[in-house]
């Protein structure tokens, strides 16, 4: 796994191309993805997701992928990965037979039947930002008081992170028989001796390469600014993956204001006229995805007027 080490001091435009540079060697990349299930529950605890980590970290190093990026859902799973495409699926192949066999045993026989992989090829750099800060936005973007870059079941939390190194963990030599095969859910309890244990779950800093996905932002600031501000690109990739995205409030005030600025030359929604306003709501909806609630919030109209012009059992066009 690569070692972060800093850009020596260059402009901007310098460490882009050298970023650039580095993409195209280290490629080729994947963004794995599953959809979301409609009428179950993946993950019904704790105990299932620090499991899931665990064969996470056990089977890429079995099957030789970089896992760059990753985040586990209540109900779909999100993999940003280095790596063939072959090799990809068949991590992920491995990860749901064993996770499968695992829920059997806890009486949910079947969970995962209908999970079926998703691979899209990331081919720039760009796309690559917006692919990685899109997965560790996600439970963000589900539940409105997690903070991804603290959320404990995703890698959010390893990138430019000075206090990493200084997380309690335990190397494997130091783990009894017992506690490995709690970890490896099976009888043989082989571990790589590169792994570290924290609170019984391999410390994903041993199998996510974050320090590569450190080189390919230009610094700290802006991969913060990609993961909460970029709210185009989390649409577009949204829209990619046949995903809705769900933006707070905020967010979309900003987007609003932009719309009244660039499309009715207007400073604020207060300056627009009735039929402006429609406009206004119909971009929301089908452009952002708003809700009614959050349309007639941001953009003046009644909840009336919002429930006319979308009635609550219609979809985005």
């Amino acid at each position: 796994m690569e070692q972060y080490v800093p850009w020596p001091p260059m402009t901007e435009r310098q460490i882009e191309r050298m970023q650039e540079q580095l993409f195209r060697e280290a490629g080729p990349f994947y963004h794995l993805h599953t959809k979301p299930l409609e009428t179950e529950l993946i993950f019904q605890d704790d105990e299932e997701r620090k499991v899931t980590i665990n064969f996470i970290g056990i089977i890429a190093r079995e099957v030789h992928i970089d896992i760059l990026a990753f985040v586990l859902m209540s109900n779909h799973f999100h993999f940003i990965l280095r790596g063939s495409e072959v090799d990809g699926l068949e991590f992920f192949h491995r990860l749901k037979k064993r996770l499968s066999y695992f829920l059997a045993r806890k009486g949910r026989p079947g969970v995962l039947d209908a999970v079926v992989p998703k691979m899209s090829a990331i081919t720039t750099l760009s796309q690559f930002r917006n692919e990685i800060a899109y997965v560790i936005r996600n439970p963000y973007v589900v539940v409105v008081d997690v903070n991804p870059l603290a959320y404990p079941w995703s890698s959010g939390y390893l990138y430019f992170n000075p206090f990493l190194p200084h997380l309690g963990s335990k190397p494997v030599s130091e783990l009894t028989f017992r506690e490995r095969r709690s970890i490896t859910r099976s009888s043989d309890a082989v571990l790589d001796s590169s792994f570290k244990v924290r609170e019984g779950m391999i410390a994903p800093e041993c199998f996510v390469n974050y320090q590569l996905v450190e080189q390919l932002f230009p610094h700290a600031r802006k991969f913060t600014w990609w993961v909460f501000k970029n709210v185009e690109a989390q649409v577009e990739v949204a829209g990619s993956l046949d995903e809705h995205p769900n933006l707070s409030d905020d967010e979309l005030f900003v987007v609003t204001m932009r719309i009244c600025e660039n499309h009715f030359n207007k400073k604020s929604t207060r300056e627009l006229s009735e039929q402006e306003k429609k406009k206004l709501a119909v971009k929301l909806k089908n452009d952002w995805y708003a809700s009614n609630a959050q349309i007639a919030r941001l953009s003046g109209l009644s909840p009336d007027k919002v429930n006319a012009l979308f009635p609550l059992s219609s979809k985005p066009k």
